[in-house]
């Protein structure tokens, strides 16, 4: 009788996969039951701390800390895989990558935004408050770690879904682009901006976003670009051009009439694509191992 048992790499490749699959549920799981240990109680005890723009913030903040610190946890402990892979791969962290990834995109943003106040100023009003100074410090304090975390989440962590290295192949790239995307457009779906007549072009802006972000990640083989490119976008958003239905009320200096439509998405899909190429060839070079690049 011949041997019909499969070999061990191969059973052990189907376990690492089932246990990826779960491993973001998992993240979230655990996320949700220690929020609620901690703002249960706090919540009870002082109700009407929770309409405060503070309150908000600092919540949403300890809400990605606890959820980059779970992920780090989840990937180390449960899925036996170096956390480390998942921000730069196999080099330094790169802090020329991180400029090259937030100036451009930041810049070009601010640019467009203007463009379109000027093309259509009636859909903009001033809506700039007192103490703006500390609520862009706590809107940045909160953009930072909020973006880390998704980029992790839909870009790193689709990355190594189905083996241990990163993809070279260029229809496989297509393939985790697509991917990425469409989770991180689905994961959006729960946004008060994604709803009536602007959801198809929200939805579509996430969906070009996640692609570039993930094609950045495999291009530049670590997390600094693409998540210095969302950083910026967030940012530009909370800080200066913000609109009524964003799921982040900030005190940004200029507030939009209404959601997205198709001319709102095509400065930002534009402003993306350029980013994205400039990224590309700036990425030809690979980073130093001088110390002021590395952690």
């Amino acid at each position: 009788m011949s041997d019909t048992s499969k070999p061990m790499h191969t059973r052990e490749e189907k376990i690492r996969l089932v246990k990826w699959i779960f491993g973001q549920p998992l993240i979230f799981v655990i996320t949700a039951l220690i929020l609620f240990i901690i703002f249960v109680p706090v919540l009870l005890l002082t109700p009407e701390k929770a309409s405060s723009f503070i309150f908000g913030i600092e919540f949403k903040l300890i809400v990605y800390a606890v959820n980059i610190l779970v992920t780090v946890v989840i990937v180390n402990r449960f899925l036996k895989f170096p956390f480390r892979k998942m921000i730069s791969y196999e080099r330094p962290f790169s802090f020329r990558y991180l400029a090259i990834g937030f100036f451009p995109i930041f810049i070009l943003l601010l640019g467009t935004a203007f463009i379109e106040k000027t093309l259509r100023p009636d859909d903009y009003a001033f809506s700039l408050r007192q103490g703006w100074p500390v609520d862009f410090l706590l809107t940045f304090v909160f953009v930072v770690p909020a973006a880390l975390f998704e980029e992790l989440l839909f870009r790193a962590y689709v990355a190594y879904f189905l083996k241990d290295r990163l993809e070279k192949r260029p229809l496989q790239k297509l393939f985790y682009c697509l991917a990425s995307a469409s989770f991180f457009a689905v994961l959006h779906v729960w946004n008060p901006e994604v709803r009536g007549s602007g959801a198809v072009y929200a939805m579509l802006f996430y969906f070009s976003m996640g692609f570039a972000l993930m094609a950045i990640y495999l291009r530049t083989e670590g997390i600094e670009a693409s998540w210095g490119l969302h950083v910026a976008n967030n940012l530009v958003a909370a800080w200066f051009f913000s609109y009524e239905d964003s799921v982040l009320v900030t005190n940004a200096v200029f507030t939009k009439k209404g959601g997205i439509d198709g001319f709102s998405l095509l400065g930002p899909v534009i402003c993306i694509t350029i980013s994205t190429l400039i990224i590309v060839v700036c990425s030809r070079k690979k980073p130093s191992l001088k110390k002021d690049e590395t952690i």
